[in-house]
């Protein structure tokens, strides 16, 4: 798996579009319109001109909400003491748009969201399972570099978040960075890439605004960016 440029292979900026999660697409505990705000603002400052950033919601048309996206950006959840609701009609423009080979990177909480679509899992490579995964309390977190070749991130880093734990993830994920819980190593950013579909990463980092205040995950972030997009 080997990164890849910024822009489109005709010279045009690559069109990211950032899809923020609202109503059953939330949570209370995630203020995802501040955070997908940032994400947006990282990404389009990481990567300057070579990029052009819209901001989506998942209240938007979903047959439309992706039209001219290179690159989605989910920001969204899903409330685990709420019934699950019909998300279909996203599930089904996600999958479109990577089986037009375009890319998708999820952010953080996006692992609980479509709970009720078994597709979502599937495409994301990993999930949230109730009663299984948690996260000890937020706080100074070290992210560790799996240290694959040519893959952000490349040092180890600290930074304010929370450290998703026994998420459930794919055999076919490249994990590209963990923490260490009990002696254990948790995944916390991921990629995968699978014939005749864009690809697909994954960072489980970015439960508030401040987590984008580490250098390191602002370089990382964009890092997933240029992957998926190639």
């Amino acid at each position: 798996m080997t990164d890849a440029a910024t822009t489109t292979a005709t010279g045009r900026p690559l069109a990211v579009v950032v899809l923020v999660g609202e109503a059953e697409h939330g949570d209370p505990w995630h203020a995802l319109d501040q955070t997908g705000r940032r994400a947006a603002e990282v990404i389009a400052d990481e990567l300057g001109q070579a990029v052009s950033v819209r901001l989506a919601r998942t209240s938007d048309d979903a047959e439309t909400l992706l039209d001219g996206a290179d690159v989605a950006v989910l920001d969204v959840s899903g409330d685990l003491a709420e019934p699950e609701t019909d998300s279909s009609a996203l599930v089904d423009a996600l999958s479109a748009h990577l089986s037009a080979g375009r890319g998708l990177l999820a952010l953080h909480s996006s692992a609980i969201a479509f709970r009720d679509d078994p597709r979502w899992a599937a495409l994301l490579g990993g999930r949230w399972v109730p009663g299984v995964t948690m996260h000890p309390q937020i706080g100074h977190a070290l992210v560790q570099t799996s240290g694959v070749v040519g893959a952000p991130p490349e040092s180890d880093f600290v930074l304010y978040d929370e450290r998703y734990t026994h998420l459930e993830t794919d055999e076919g994920v490249e994990v590209l960075a963990f923490h260490t819980e009990d002696g254990i190593a948790h995944p916390l950013v991921w990629r995968a890439e699978a014939p005749g579909r864009g690809r697909v990463a994954y960072d489980a980092l970015g439960h508030g605004v401040e987590s984008f205040d580490s250098a390191k995950h602002r370089a990382l972030l964009a890092a997933l960016v240029r992957w998926v997009a190639s």
